[in-house]
C-alpha cells in the first residue's frame, strides 16, 4: 500500500512541518491585523500593515505548493484507503480551493490599502479578508490534523 512507504512518511513529515509553520504565519498575520487601526478620518494606525504585507506575501508563495503537494503526496494515497477517507479527501480538496481564493481576496486588499482612497474602509475589509482567512486555513488545518493523524 502506498501509504506505508519511506517516501510516503517522509512527505506526510513535511506537511506536518510545514502546517505548524503555516500556524505560526497566521499568528503573525492575526496580530499585525489587530494593530492596524483607524480612529477617524483623521488618524489611521498602520503599524502592523508593513508585517500584513509580508505575512500575505509568504502565504502567497507557501501556500498553493503546499496544498498541491498535500493533495499529491498525501489525500491522493489516503483516498484509496476507505470510502470515507476518499470522500474527506474530496472535501479538503475543495477547501483547498476555497482557502486559496481566500487568499486572493487577502492579496486583492493589501494592494487596496497601498492605494486606498477611503483609509477607513480599507483597513476594515483588509482586516476582514486576514481574519476569515486565518480562521478558515486555521480550521482547515486542524481539521487535516485530526482526521489524518495516523498518517501525520
Amino acid at each position: 500500500m502506498a501509504t506505508l512507504t519511506a517516501a510516503f512518511r517522509e512527505e506526510t513529515k513535511r506537511i506536518h512541518k510545514e502546517h505548524k509553520a503555516l500556524e505560526k504565519v497566521m499568528t503573525d498575520l492575526d496580530v499585525a491585523l489587530d494593530r492596524l487601526t483607524c480612529y477617524s478620518e483623521v488618524f489611521a494606525d498602520l503599524a502592523g500593515a508593513d508585517e500584513v504585507r509580508r505575512c500575505s506575501r509568504l502565504l502567497a508563495r507557501v501556500l498553493p505548493e503546499h496544498c498541491r503537494r498535500e493533495e499529491t503526496a498525501l489525500l491522493d494515497p489516503v483516498s484509496d484507503v476507505s470510502p470515507q477517507l476518499r470522500i474527506f479527501c474530496q472535501e479538503m480538496r475543495q477547501e483547498h480551493r476555497e482557502v486559496l481564493a481566500q487568499l486572493d481576496s487577502l492579496t486583492l486588499a493589501v494592494k487596496d490599502l497601498d492605494r486606498a482612497e477611503d483609509l477607513p474602509e480599507a483597513i476594515w475589509h483588509l482586516k476582514e479578508q486576514g481574519k476569515q482567512l486565518t480562521t478558515e486555513l486555521r480550521r482547515h488545518v486542524a481539521v487535516e490534523e485530526q482526521e489524518l493523524s495516523g498518517f501525520l
